[in-house]
């Protein structure tokens, strides 16, 4: 509890809470009428006040319930009439109230804080897009529609009218000109470049393809698959069993140069950095270490990319940075992603190289990252937004609960496990050992968590479909 600091007043300074109650020194018990008494009391208050932050009239009510909650030992309930009634618009606004409270969760817990001037020129840049694309989508976009329409159907009868017109000089011309042993040419259809598969996977190639061994395949009892050489595994077949189909982890640098077009990737929030906000013992050095592997600051990368000409917004949980666990800094970095993605009305991929949950280390502060990403999710959606999840390799615990967990397009890289807990933690939990393919991306579709399963090697191709055909109402191409 000290190092974590998980107690009621560690998280009362760290913001997590709102308020601490005093229960008896032994613990409540049943019949310790007066503790609930206050309990209840304290829960009328809280739901008092934050129903009159989303009324109009409210100023000598909302006083008074501020006097009541500056007594402590208050046990008796305010005599005030608040109706918890809510219309649409209190509902807006008691929505909004949410949505900026979980936003502001662990604001300060991350480096690359900006300085009062930086802060200001920010909010004045994101002011002016705003508005820059609310007129170029909402406005321009509506008119130049209709004027598409309109030019189409004009252009249509003109061309009809234009035939009718010209139709008896064209039959004459062609009758003069045409020769009487001249024989009619038969049209050639040239068949279309389409570039080889193996240089499809040229632009990069897997450190792991330098070895110079073999392999063997998980499934090699099972499906007989026969011993893989390295260079060609990790290189020409990238990381799939030519047998059975069975999908070798792979580094996600990889990802970046094959799923997205050349030259498209544009990093944002590089400033960001995980901190270690509780001063757990020993995690400092842990970060230096994951900062010197990486050259990263954070677990997560978000990106502006490219897919078939098709720009997106990315975020991508890696591997390398603590087994690409979620704190402050992750969550903040995925929140902006998803600011960013409503604002240019872009698509939303979030690709889970790895995710080993949140990060024990920051505590209550790791753990509000869940609603908070999980509310930015919900707004981009609400705004038509299209958001997409693939997992790959692990994706346990709490971001799959909650955040990327809540979308409705979820599909999985083959051979990848999914799942709540690892199966270490259930087999302590519950003293029971687990089938090897428990957590197995295929039990996660029969279950229906998750939409359908890619092959890596198809990975661009079914990504692109989907950011054509899936969901998102309000995004720019539409």
């Amino acid at each position: 509890a000290n190092r974590l600091k998980i107690t009621a007043q560690d998280n009362l300074k760290l913001g997590t809470i709102d308020r601490v109650i005093q229960e008896p020194r032994l613990g409540a018990r049943r019949d310790d009428f007066a503790f609930f008494k206050q309990l209840r009391s304290e829960i009328i208050r809280a739901t008092d006040e934050v129903v009159l932050k989303t009324k109009s009239f409210r100023a000598f009510r909302a006083y008074e319930v501020k006097l009541k909650k500056a007594e402590e030992s208050a046990t008796e309930e305010p005599e005030i009439n608040i109706s918890w009634d809510l219309n649409k618009d209190e509902i807006k606004r008691l929505l909004s109230f949410r949505s900026k409270k979980y936003r502001n969760m662990a604001i300060n817990y991350f480096s690359g804080q900006p300085t009062p001037s930086e802060a200001i020129y920010r909010k004045t840049r994101n002011i002016i897009f705003r508005l820059y694309y609310s007129f170029r989508y909402d406005l321009l976009r509506n008119q130049q529609k209709q004027m598409e329409k309109v030019l189409e159907d004009v252009s249509g009868e003109g061309s009809v009218i234009l035939k009718r017109l010209t139709s008896p000089l064209t039959t004459a011309y062609d009758f003069i000109r045409r020769k009487p042993d001249a024989k009619k040419a038969r049209p050639t259809i040239e068949r279309p470049s389409v570039p080889e598969e193996l240089d499809i996977w040229d632009t990069y190639t897997s450190p792991l393809a330098n070895e110079d061994r073999t392999i063997s395949c998980p499934n090699a009892a099972k499906h007989s698959c026969k011993d893989l050489w390295v260079p060609d595994l990790y290189g020409e077949f990238c990381g799939v069993c030519e047998n059975c189909g069975h999908h070798f982890p792979l580094e996600y640098e990889w990802y970046l140069k094959h799923l997205f077009d050349s030259d498209s990737i544009r990093v944002f929030n590089t400033e960001i950095g995980s901190l270690n906000p509780l001063d757990y013992p020993g995690f400092d050095d842990r970060l230096k270490l994951a900062r010197a592997k990486t050259g990263r600051a954070s677990a997560n990368i978000t990106f502006y990319a490219k897919v078939m000409d098709v720009d997106i917004v990315a975020t991508m949980l890696y591997n390398d940075f603590r087994n690409g666990t979620v704190g402050a800094a992750e969550g903040e970095k995925f929140v902006r992603a998803c600011e960013k993605a409503r604002l240019k009305r872009r698509p939303l991929l979030a690709y889970v190289h790895t995710t080993g949950g949140i990060r024990i280390h920051e505590g209550t502060l790791g753990v509000t990252q869940m609603p908070k990403c999980t509310m930015a999710v919900r707004e981009y959606i609400d705004s038509g937004g299209l958001y997409i999840v693939v997992y790959d390799n692990n994706s346990y615990a709490g971001p799959v609960a909650s955040f990327l967990g809540c979308s409705p397009y979820q599909f999985a890289i083959r051979s990848s496990r999914i799942g709540f807990a690892g199966s270490r933690v259930i087999r302590e939990t519950t003293g029971e050992d687990l089938p090897p393919d428990y957590h197995n991306c295929r039990n996660a579709l029969r279950r229906g968590h998750i939409q359908g399963i890619w092959d890596r090697r198809d990975f661009k191709k079914n990504l692109y479909k989907a950011l054509l055909t899936m969901g998102g109402r309000n995004l720019y191409y539409r």
